[in-house]
């Protein structure tokens, strides 16, 4: 059985840029092949991906620690014997800077001045001053600061967090590509210390694994809120702005492959059309079907932005409508901004087109929730 101990290994089937020329963003259509696997799942379902470091982010740090990568490394997770390279590539978390490595470098570091800095940021009264150095940094530049201490390799790597999974919601259904999950992916980019850094899953899947070639250890993280409604004629309405849109891709495929008879209104946001219409054909197949509605925000093509919730207000009496005649509805994407300014505009509508107070839509809202006819799948 596939799960989170026992992944599947996939491989990439096809990648290609959903972002045109001109685009601020990269964001990928990645379909991964599950061809006797056995995977199983719902619509509403994600897929955790085991990522692997960035190589050139793990040779900076076999460089900064003067060590050649072959060294043997006990995992002390698994108990499994990996080279160092291997479990800096595929193990251990090498964003992530905790006080347990300052306190194994304070045990070793030999040199006055330096110790002394490490003991000052690891007194009780300093802890503010500790967690903005935390903040601040990442194991590499500990290590390219601290290059002199000699410390034992297990030791330092003991220190090091689990690299875990990252989770994609799935922008297919077993229906429609019954030996394939399709996937969307946003590359995310920082900088730190002056140079590019990328999200670990995101610039795996986009950049580093090959198709065809790379193993993508996977499984399957079963939703038990985020699914479509059981009665096939009931209505839906999708928000899901960005890579949000991709469990709505799914949605679709399983209700058009069921033969579901109730309507789907799509609301989709991002920058610009021309660079950022993500699935525009899938979307014109539909509504040319009469399968979909669909109603776009692209933020940046007008002077004022326009965002999601402002074309669900343009809506409000309809979507009132719908809500009145049982309709489903789902908000992905964004959990910080976006989702709270929907519920926000959700509110706003129910309260100017359903003639209640503040609080009776609040508790209307919750009703919705407690009932299933308001599911959120935001991060």
């Amino acid at each position: 059985m596939i799960n989170k101990t026992h992944p599947f290994f996939a491989k990439i089937k096809d990648r290609y840029l959903l972002t045109q020329q001109g685009s601020t963003k990269e964001t990928y259509h990645i379909s991964l092949d599950t061809t006797n696997s056995g995977i199983d799942f719902k619509v509403g379902d994600s897929i955790g991906v085991f990522a692997q470091n960035d190589p050139i982010l793990v040779e900076h740090l076999l460089e900064a620690l003067r060590a050649s990568g072959s060294e043997p490394i006990l995992d002390p997770r698994s108990g499994t014997t990996f080279s160092l390279k291997q479990f800096l590539t595929t193990k251990a978390n090498l964003a992530r800077l905790t006080s347990s490595f300052l306190k194994l470098l304070h045990e070793y570091e030999m040199e006055h001045n330096k110790k002394n800095h490490l003991h000052r940021l690891l007194q009780a009264e300093n802890k503010p001053l500790l967690s903005q150095y935390l903040a601040m940094h990442d194991p590499l530049d500990l290590f390219k600061e601290y290059k002199d201490v000699n410390i034992p390799l297990q030791a330092i790597c003991e220190q090091f967090g689990p690299l875990l999974p990252r989770f994609y919601s799935l922008a297919s259904s077993l229906k429609a590509y019954p030996n394939e999950v399709h996937l969307t992916v946003a590359v995310f980019t920082f900088t730190h210390g002056g140079e590019k850094r990328f999200g670990v899953a995101s610039h795996f899947l986009s950049h580093l694994a090959e198709v065809g070639t790379t193993e993508i250890p996977i499984y399957v993280q079963t939703s038990h809120v985020f699914r479509l409604p059981e009665d096939p004629s009931t209505p839906i309405i999708m928000v899901g702005p960005g890579t949000g849109v991709a469990p709505f891709r799914a949605f679709l495929q399983e209700r058009i492959a069921t033969g579901a008879t109730g309507k789907n209104w799509l609301f989709f946001g991002e920058r610009n059309e021309k660079s950022d219409f993500f699935y525009q054909d899938d979307w014109q197949k539909l509504i040319d079907n009469r399968h979909l509605r669909l109603d776009v925000a692209f933020s940046r093509d007008q002077e004022n932005k326009i965002y999601v919730q402002h074309r669900l207000y343009q809506h409000a009496q309809e979507i009132w409508q719908w809500l009145q005649k049982g309709a489903i509805f789902y908000v992905c994407g964004d959990a910080h901004k976006m989702a709270k300014d929907v519920e926000a505009t959700m509110q706003q509508i129910a309260m100017e087109q359903g003639s209640l107070t503040q609080e009776d839509a609040k508790a209307y809202f919750k009703t919705l929730r407690t009932t299933k006819r308001y599911l959120l799948d935001v991060y």
